[in-house]
């Protein structure tokens, strides 16, 4: 656990970098979490964050794909300097799987028709996926991911992909395992190359999400700034695909729950994301 108390009347900005205990590397764009406040924010490409000692901080707790979560008590007379945080690699035991290479690669069905856009819905850790349960995803190895970024909001700003598994039409288990950070090189359709990581869709389909990063070294009592972030297309899918979003702290939830006076065949017409799988 991670306690900071009041360090003195005046402020100070005490850096701490976050290294790989396996091989002393960058841990960048890490989770930091307040949990008290319900807020926080990702480290930036260095693995780099800072703290103000006029901060009245309770439990921190520090975590990124691939590594153990790790909660630490910090003592006045430890923040000299830059701190060093070193986290423990995580361990990942793969379940069976069944796998099927097609001689042709397969893309997600593209949207029937553009509704509007998705403004970033605040919150550290926020995501908004898409579900995607076509039988001729299954087992099958992913090789890109496309999103279709708007031209409001910074296009630039780096992202992070997140793939889970589906269980019973929601999302349950991560599939990804490293920290897949990607640019948007232009408005519209954008392609990310992902067979690097030998993701495989399992049975039942998957969801693919876009993780909003927030890079203020500095936390704000503030849950609900804003930050420039992209913007994602909204579109109709038809029925079968169904957008869903959740925060660090929150659960997902089916993006219709926020549309409870249209039914469930107008609820596909609206709030879901803008992205495709191609696999092979």
């Amino acid at each position: 656990m991670l306690l900071l108390a009041n360090l003195g009347l005046h402020a100070q900005n005490h850096a701490i970098q976050l290294l790989s205990w396996a091989d002393s590397t960058v841990v960048p764009f890490a989770t930091v979490m307040f949990e008290s406040k319900n807020s926080g924010f990702h480290t930036n490409e260095q693995g780099r964050f800072s703290l103000s000692s006029k901060q009245m901080l309770d439990t921190i707790r520090i975590h990124s794909i691939g590594f153990q979560e790790m909660q630490l008590i910090i003592q006045k007379q430890d923040l000299k300097g830059e701190m060093r945080v070193y986290l423990i690699p995580k361990v990942y035991e793969l379940a069976e799987l069944k796998v099927y290479s097609g001689k042709k690669p397969y893309t997600s069905m593209k949207p029937i028709k553009k509704t509007g856009i998705l403004l970033q819905p605040g919150g550290v850790g926020a995501q908004c996926g898409l579900l995607l349960t076509d039988p001729k995803l299954f087992f099958r190895q992913i090789q890109s991911a496309h999103f279709y970024i708007s031209n409001i909001g910074n296009r630039h700003f780096p992202f992070r992909i997140r793939i889970y598994s589906v269980k019973q039409g929601k999302p349950e288990q991560e599939i990804t395992q490293e920290s897949i950070i990607v640019h948007a090189k232009h408005r519209g359709w954008n392609e990310f190359d992902l067979s690097q990581y030998h993701y495989f869709v399992p049975e039942g389909g998957c969801l693919v999400a876009m993780e909003w990063l927030n890079f203020e070294d500095i936390y704000n009592s503030t849950s609900n700034d804003k930050y420039e972030a992209q913007v994602l297309g909204l579109a109709d899918y038809g029925k079968g695909y169904l957008g869903f979003q959740k925060t660090e702290y929150g659960s997902w939830n089916f993006n219709g729950d926020y549309l409870p006076h249209f039914t469930m065949t107008k609820m596909n017409m609206f709030l879901n994301p803008m992205i495709r799988l191609t696999v092979k």
